[in-house]
């Protein structure tokens, strides 16, 4: 169940493994570099220190070799680590890395804390380990319980080895838990804060990825027709007046097609509107088959489509206006079982190669066309030329 807003139950899975992943391996590409100037310090301050017995003495050998085991550790885990940052793909290496740099700081923090235990009840490296690994590193919940507790069960054995106090062994025993403790609340609170800016972050990307998919929604819609796809009045209009620039720029000829279904009030009245849209998208489907890339296709109002045929003269356009016709005829004789026995009546505007018009003009002269060919007995194609 969430608690605090967040689903710890989820927390323990796989999600944002990879975020962590990166997170982990940066922080220790910055980390790890700081540890061996620390390490050479300390051999240099103990390097040479007179001693007074065999427990100093051998506390003080401790002390070298593990800082010289730590400074060898450090540097080939920072080369690793800037190596590997600019490298996702190695991502099972990555990860060995970041697990092996935890592990061996816990690790350093709990020997040099038992080692201490030969002249002293010290145990201020295993805090600052712990607390390094807790405050820089991101830990999952179940990930961090065994983390710490694999680590205060090594500190525990390892000064059972070094101190013979048996009240400051139960002492440094006790403080040992209380500093994996700590530890171990200080990583979940890191991890807490990490799920809750990750779980935001993810809430803004999908309110941005909808956000997106609806501006695109609401840009389609803006410029075409919902029932069949196409182009609408307005696009198609910003279209053609793009043509004719480039058609005027360029010497080229253009022709403009005005196309209206013959008695399709007729097919809404006797079989209902539902057939009267299915009319119209077959009708839509069928002429956006036959058009070519370069040509734009639009529904401009309920039966009646438009269509711009860039670099096509007069010729051409006829042609292509009456196999439209054919094709209509002959294929939409029959819909959704019906026969319906289709057909159309195309009006034809053509500007010759050279010359210019307004888009205005074109409409106009493709309409009057139109008319023409209702008037003269529908199932035609007829021209008229631009004023």
């Amino acid at each position: 169940m969430p608690i605090g807003g967040i689903n710890w139950q989820a927390l323990t899975q796989q999600q944002w493994r990879a975020e962590q992943l990166e997170h982990n391996l940066h922080r220790l590409k910055l980390a790890a570099p700081l540890a061996p100037p620390v390490n050479l310090l300390h051999i240099w301050m103990f390097w040479g220190r007179p001693v007074q017995s065999d427990n100093e003495a051998l506390w003080l050998q401790g002390i070298i070799l593990a800082h010289v085991g730590m400074l060898l550790f450090f540097t080939l885990l920072a080369l690793a680590a800037w190596w590997l940052e600019p490298r996702p793909h190695w991502q099972r290496v990555r990860q060995a890395c970041v697990s092996i740099g935890i592990l061996g700081t816990l690790g350093f923090a709990a020997l040099i804390s038992s080692i201490d235990q030969l002249v002293t009840s010290n145990i201020t490296p295993l805090l600052v380990g712990c607390t390094l690994v807790a405050l820089v590193f991101l830990h999952r919940p179940l990930s961090a319980l065994l983390l710490f507790a694999g680590t205060l069960g090594l500190f525990i054995w390892g000064i059972g080895q070094t101190q013979n106090d048996p009240a400051l062994l139960l002492s440094n025993r006790v403080n040992g838990l209380s500093i994996c403790a700590i530890a171990l609340a200080l990583a979940w609170s890191q991890w807490r804060h990490f799920a809750k800016i990750q779980s935001q972050q993810q809430r803004l990307e999908s309110q941005q990825q909808l956000l997106e998919q609806q501006n695109a929604r609401l840009s389609y819609l803006a410029e075409h027709d919902p029932l069949t796809g196409l182009l609408n009045r307005r696009a198609f209009g910003e279209i053609v007046n793009h043509e004719l620039l480039r058609a005027e720029r360029n010497g080229q000829p253009l022709c403009l097609l005005m196309l209206d279904l013959d008695h399709f009030k007729q097919i809404n009245d006797h079989y209902g509107h539902p057939v009267g849209d299915s009319v119209i998208r077959q009708t839509a489907s069928l002429l956006a088959s036959q058009v070519r890339a370069s040509d734009s296709l639009a529904r401009i109002g309920g039966e009646e489509f438009v269509l711009l045929l860039p670099e096509c003269d007069l010729q051409q356009g006829r042609q292509i206006a009456e196999l439209l016709r054919q094709r209509v005829e002959q294929q939409l004789r029959r819909v959704d079982g019906l026969e319906l026995g289709l057909t159309v009546s195309i009006g034809l505007a053509a500007i010759p190669a050279g010359h210019f018009c307004s888009y205005a003009s074109l409409y106009a002269a493709s309409d009057r066309a139109l008319y023409q060919a209702k008037h003269k007995g529908r199932n035609r194609v007829e021209y008229q030329a631009p004023a």
